[in-house]
């Protein structure tokens, strides 16, 4: 799977470092790192998911960390078995924090189209 992540200007006044991601792949079929991990002591927090599945019915994973190639080290939400052509979203209040200098990834079972939006910060 190769997927490509945008990542849209966050106005002024976030807490910690914000971001916003979208991330998409006409072939989720493999582990694919969404955020990079960020440096010693630092935290991705996610405060939204938005994840979309294309024309073909497959699992995903939404996880933390890559050690072993091609799967996360760790299940945050999933495997998750979607039908073709649906969404599913998260707001997260408290924010759902990973590890310390951990990525943020996606772990889909099979060939088809994915798109994931998070939002989020770094602190």
């Amino acid at each position: 799977m190769a997927i490509t992540v945008t990542t849209p200007a966050v106005a002024p006044g976030q807490r910690g470092t914000g971001f916003i991601l979208n991330g998409v792949s006409a072939d989720a079929s493999g582990c694919e790192e969404l955020k990079a991990a960020p440096a010693a002591g630092k935290s991705i927090h996610i405060t939204h998911l938005t994840l979309n599945n294309g024309a073909n019915a497959i699992s995903h994973t939404i996880g933390e960390g890559e050690t072993t190639p091609g799967s996360a080290d760790t299940a945050l939400i999933g495997p998750i078995a979607m039908a073709a052509n649906t969404s599913l979203q998260w707001d997260f209040n408290p924010p759902m924090k990973l590890t310390a200098a951990t990525s943020l990834v996606i772990d889909s079972s099979g060939a088809g189209a994915v798109c994931v939006f998070a939002e989020g910060y770094v602190e």
